[in-house]
């Protein structure tokens, strides 16, 4: 249910995946970020989680993956009343980093009540809703933007972290590829 009206919902708001000011200190930091972020979900042929806001009973997460030199992924999360979640993962084929390319991998699996529970556990424990944002953490030109995002009970919130080492976004990253993705990922190529 959750999917159809999701789609929906993407229709009408194709356009803003974010909230205003969301992802930078100043207007140009925000725009910048914006509208890269933004042509990578469209290229992922993403919903827009931030348009769910206006819907009280909706829930999901996903973290959005910009390696500079690799593939882009997302993977999306989106809890079921029954307790079992949807999980979406897609690539692209071009670079995360300046060139989105087009949708190669969109797969989607069911994930067993418990899965589901460690995910939300652990982003109750990392304190997913809490994490600040903007945050200015760029240390370089080169790495990678880790990008959580989440809707419940009509807040939206999301942490956007430059390579990050450690940390919430960090942890739920890992957590997300790893553990319920399974991603065949090279230890070089997490940065």
């Amino acid at each position: 249910m959750i999917g159809l009206v999701l789609s929906l919902v993407v229709t009408a708001h194709a356009q803003q995946y974010f909230p205003k000011h969301a992802l930078g200190s100043s207007h140009v930091e925000d725009q910048l970020k914006q509208n890269w972020y933004s042509s990578q979900l469209r290229a992922l042929q993403e919903p827009s989680i931030f348009a769910l806001k206006s819907m009280p009973r909706a829930e999901c997460y996903r973290f959005l993956w910009l390696r500079t030199f690799h593939h882009p992924v997302a993977i999306r999360l989106e809890p079921k009343p029954d307790g079992t979640s949807v999980l979406t993962v897609k690539t692209a084929d071009g670079a995360g980093g300046f060139r989105p390319g087009v949708l190669t991998e969109n797969t989607s699996k069911i994930l067993s009540r418990e899965q589901t529970q460690l995910f939300l556990d652990r982003l109750k424990n990392l304190n997913f809703w809490s994490a600040p944002n903007p945050v200015r953490d760029q240390g370089g030109t080169d790495g990678s933007q880790w990008i959580i995002e989440g809707v419940k009970n009509g807040r939206y919130h999301i942490a956007d972290r430059w390579s990050p080492a450690k940390g919430a976004v960090y942890e739920l990253g890992m957590f997300l590829v790893f553990d319920l993705a399974q991603m065949d990922i090279p230890k070089n190529d997490i940065y």
